[in-house]
């Protein structure tokens, strides 16, 4: 072999051997790197499991939840869905909401009790159905098909939420009986057509002690029905064009109506431990809703004393549903009394309705609307036409709240101040209600709408009493300064008290309104005497 093929086969050896090394220092600093992360992976890894050990899996054999969970049935959109009920003592749970887009899923596991509660978030509404699925490993323990996200309210209180075709004007002598010479079926409206609204309805069935099922009508034993024309007449008019109104608002957004209305019932038996309560409103607990629904008082207007325990019990009820539904901004919109023949129990309750609304400053939720222009004139029955209207006026209430804008209502008057030595009350007004006051003339025939239900009027504003230290009342002239109002009469020198519609059955050919075209409550305030 040649001097030069020595050197070049010396050379490839010391070249091979010098790239050997380099290879050797990559992989062992390579796994110096691998070492030192997997190191402090475990380290943090086991920090975890320190502080949340994994909870060994359990097969559950059986899921047990509340009876309204069915088919068709709506969840809250924007707000955890908390599923309650009972399976196998320390079952492992899945709860899965899945359409062909959208999926969301929680694991949890139930005491040794079987008691459980599963935190879902919600996934969008949409008008497509979710399968809702409650699985233990690869076991499918409960499934609904067809399952909605959307806005659901509870239509809550008395027969005026209640008041349907089914029930109400199905027959002849239902309907002579609810409305008399003042109306015909051909005056109610129409039922809503939407298949993207869907309700639930109670049963009159009561309970002494709590409970987790709803006593819902045979109609619903199967499902939320949607609200078409075959299963509209079964939904209280007053709610389903309330989701008439929303949905034309939002159509891309479902509504679900849970309804617990029960005619000729008190206030005391809705409430927390009331028989009604207990079994119509209780087993909703921590079952997330978009608002309330109320019209009630109709009942306690028949009875001195429960008109007088009315403002107290209304405020603790309202205060008990949030507490039931866990929010205590949620939405709770309620009408005030419509006109009806009757005593001074009737206005008493008003009152409370209105002290109620004047308490709150228009931020926290709490709306009422005022009936006494849309009776479209069956004042003398106790179920009045214009639900319709009612609806349309919640409804715009619930959005501004939604959208966090001044909610509108009608002036509610706040205090009343002497002036002119007594001669004159001064009403100021909830500042929020007090722009742009104005005399209209209401429209009580039969073809009255949320268009055409006022209209305004250079007459005289009526209504006002005013009364001395008698406390006998007389007719008083009121005149509207800029957001105030001034009341005086002749007969009463020195006003101590004034009030405004202070009657059952308030019969007025003019109203007071102010810029959102919403007339002004009933109310009776005592006099400041305070000239400064």
């Amino acid at each position: 072999m040649s001097s030069n093929e020595d050197q070049e086969t010396n050379g490839t050896a010391f070249m091979n051997a010098e790239w050997s090394h380099k290879v050797i220092a990559i992989i062992s600093a390579m796994l110096v790197v691998i070492i030192t992360i997997g190191s402090v992976y475990l380290f943090f890894d086991q920090r975890s499991f320190a502080r949340e050990p994994m909870t060994p899996f359990t097969q559950a054999n059986k899921v047990i939840l509340p009876n309204y969970y069915k088919e068709n049935m709506v969840f809250q959109q924007g707000k955890t869905i908390t599923i309650q009920g009972k399976t196998s003592p320390n079952g492992t749970l899945t709860a899965t909401l899945q359409s062909k887009t959208e999926q969301s899923s929680q694991t949890s596991s139930a005491d040794d009790k079987g008691r459980f509660e599963i935190a879902l978030p919600a996934p969008p509404a949409q008008l497509k159905a979710y399968t809702f699925t409650i699985s233990s490993g690869n076991k499918v323990l409960r499934q609904i098909k067809h399952a909605y996200v959307g806005n659901v309210f509870l239509a809550a209180g008395q027969s005026n939420m209640e008041v349907n075709y089914y029930d109400y004007y199905n027959t002849e002598s239902e309907e002579r009986a609810n409305l008399g010479n003042a109306a015909d079926v051909t005056d109610l409206p129409a039922p809503i057509n939407d298949t993207h609204v869907y309700f639930l309805v109670t049963d009159h069935q009561s309970s002494e002690q709590t409970q987790d099922n709803l006593p819902l009508r045979e109609y619903n034993s199967d499902s939320w029905l949607p609200a078409n024309t075959v299963n509209a007449d079964y939904l209280g008019y007053l709610p389903q064009y309330f989701a008439e109104q929303l949905r034309s608002n939002s159509p891309k957004i479902p509504i679900g109506i849970i309804q617990t209305a029960w005619g000729g019932t008190e206030i005391a038996r809705h409430m927390a431990g009331g028989d009604i309560y207990n079994n119509h409103v209780a087993p909703l607990k921590m079952f997330n809703i978009a608002g309330i629904l109320w019209y009630q008082g109709e009942q306690d207007g028949m009875s001195d004393d429960m008109a007088l325990a009315y403002q107290y019990n209304f405020s603790t009820l309202i205060q008990q549903y949030r507490k039931l539904f866990d929010n205590s901004q949620l939405p709770f919109l309620y009408v005030q009394l419509a006109r009806f023949p009757g005593n001074d129990d009737w206005a008493k309750v008003r009152q409370a309705q209105f002290v109620v609304a004047t308490n709150v400053d228009g931020k926290d939720g709490t709306a009422m609307t005022v009936s006494l222009d849309t009776d479209k004139g069956t004042n003398g029955i106790i179920h009045p036409l214009g639900k319709e209207i009612l609806a349309q006026r919640m409804a715009s209430q619930w959005k501004a709240i939604n959208n966090n804008r001044t909610v509108p209502s009608g002036p509610l008057a706040q205090k009343a101040v002497s002036r002119h030595r007594g001669q004159v009350a001064e009403i100021t007004f909830r500042e929020d209600t007090a722009n742009g006051l104005n005399v209209r003339r209401p429209n009580y025939s039969k073809n009255a709408t949320s268009k055409n239900l006022s209209r305004a009027t250079d007459e005289s504003l009526t209504g006002f009493e005013v009364a001395g230290s008698d406390s006998v009342y007389h007719s008083a002239e009121a005149v509207i300064q800029d957001d105030t109002i001034s009341v005086f009469s002749d007969a009463v020198d020195d006003i101590r008290q004034v009030r405004y519609l202070w009657s059952a059955n308030p019969e007025c050919d003019t109203l007071l309104y102010n810029s959102y075209h919403l007339p002004a409550s009933p109310f009776t305030l005592s006099v400041l005497n305070d000239e400064s």
